[in-house]
């Protein structure tokens, strides 16, 4: 069928939204060039040059806090296309910068408001769209993120080559403006009222929240017991109990431990292989091909999570230990055969990883308080974002290399593994204390891969 759910139509929004992601994601998934260019330009320490990163990173998390708010006053639509807009002039505008605050304000703060909303937003539009093949659809509109990275790294470095940083960005800037031509594409279906966030059937429903930092969708029959929505625990009392579920702390501890080593790996790697001997062109090269890695990572997952193949905290607390290891092992590595072959694994766990997230989240916190949870997870994550610059300064200009940094992250991590360990013990243990919130009252199935937190 040409119309309705799952119709022609809907896969052309699913592409449309894939292709707008890409574009408006570009410089945050090619910031391990960014990063080494606007080091040499400015002539900055390492400290200073990924200070513009990772206010684009936490200016992406905080907009997604906004995008969920204004998704209750305006459609999906004119949010993402706002968003394109201000993602793609500020790219442009750095033609003009002469200093650092001035990138950090046009190439940090403006493109990471935008391309927040464009990320966050885009899921909404899937989840309006899709009933039956929504999960693949999302991953879809997901995996033009990851393609970026296969893309624009080796691309900005010929444009660079030719043009120079400020042109290079100018052009930059052009190129990120065909994310508005694909977000124009995008049209609320007819089949919903105008402001509908719930279309009930005889059976089922599906149900469309959106997040105060990054929308998702929750798949899933639900009895005739669930009350209705003006019974449900006010903001405060649902906010208290999460604040009083042990396993919370346990996604969050490990949620921010996983974004230290993935923004480092992201935004690193890069200048990491430069100094172990590795050409700057390689390094890119590298970085690209570890791509299509993440984006195996993001697809495995729901396959052996959906089969029930593996428990996701089991998965999860193999996965974090398997990170932090090859973390450990990448500065002990000295060819550029083994550094690719170590990246290439981390690519494809730190894939499962962005997915397996968000679904942990709501497994621990209840199908009412997810939304709350995500923005309380996601605002510590921006907030610790910022002090990152000084860690890396000091790992990298004080004692002179990444290495004893990267095995920081792999300490860290591991750590963060046996969080899930003893809170496996505990509930294993524990009868009386609750871990989670009391879902007895709802069935629902989160499906996996339906939103991510991380691009």
């Amino acid at each position: 069928k040409q119309h309705g759910p799952d119709s022609i139509h809907s896969w052309l929004t699913a592409a449309a939204c894939a292709l707008s992601t890409l574009f408006a994601l570009a410089p945050l998934r090619s910031s391990g060039f960014l990063y080494v260019t606007i080091m040499n330009e400015f002539n900055v320490s390492r400290q200073e040059a990924s200070w513009t990163i990772m206010i684009l990173g936490g200016a992406r998390f905080l907009s997604g806090l906004l995008a969920g708010f204004l998704g209750d006053a305006f459609t999906s639509r004119p949010l993402i296309i706002f968003g394109s807009i201000v993602s793609a002039l500020g790219v442009a505008l750095c033609v003009f910068v002469k200093s650092m605050w001035a990138l950090h304000l046009t190439l940090g703060l403006m493109h990471g408001f935008g391309s927040g909303i464009v990320y966050s937003m885009n899921p909404i539009v899937i989840s309006e769209h899709f009933i039956k093949h929504k999960a693949f659809a999302m991953g879809i509109n997901y995996a033009g993120s990851t393609l970026g990275t296969f893309v624009f790294p080796k691309l900005l470095e010929y444009v660079v080559g030719l043009y120079g940083f400020r042109y290079a960005m100018l052009i930059f800037g052009g190129i990120l403006f065909n994310s508005v031509a694909f977000s124009l594409f995008l049209r609320q279906p007819f089949w919903l009222n105008k402001r509908a966030t719930v279309s009930h059937t005889s059976e089922t429903c599906e149900l469309g929240f959106q997040g105060p930092t990054e929308p998702y969708t929750i798949s899933g029959s639900i009895t005739d017991q669930v009350a209705s929505h003006s019974d449900k625990p006010n903001l405060i009392y649902r906010g208290l109990n999460i604040a009083r579920l042990p396993m919370f702390y346990v996604v969050t501890f490990s949620f921010i431990s996983f974004g230290l080593g993935y923004d480092c790996y992201n935004s690193l790697l890069v200048d990491f292989a430069i100094d172990k001997g590795i050409s700057k062109s390689k390094a890119i090269g590298m970085t690209s091909l570890c791509s299509v890695a993440d984006l195996v990572g993001r697809l495995i997952l729901p396959a052996l999570t959906d089969r029930n193949l593996v428990k996701r905290s089991t998965l999860m607390i193999l996965l974090l230990s398997l990170v932090g290891a090859l973390y450990i092992m990448l500065p002990y590595s000295r060819e550029c055969g083994h550094i690719f072959t170590l990246t290439l694994g981390l690519a494809a766990l730190l894939g499962c990883g962005v997915v397996l997230f968000p679904v942990l989240l709501g497994e621990s916190v209840g199908l009412d308080s997810i939304a709350m949870a995500t923005g309380l997870m996601t605002s510590l994550s921006a907030v610790f974002s910022f002090t990152k610059p000084s860690i890396i300064g000091y790992f990298r200009d004080t004692l002179g290399a990444y290495d004893l940094l990267f095995v920081a992250c792999g300490c860290v991590t591991i750590m963060a593994s046996s969080t899930w360990v003893v809170a496996a013990y505990a509930r294993h243990k524990t009868v009386k204390h609750k871990w989670t919130l009391d879902q007895t009252q709802t069935t629902t199935n989160i499906l996996v891969g339906t939103y991510s937190l991380i691009p």
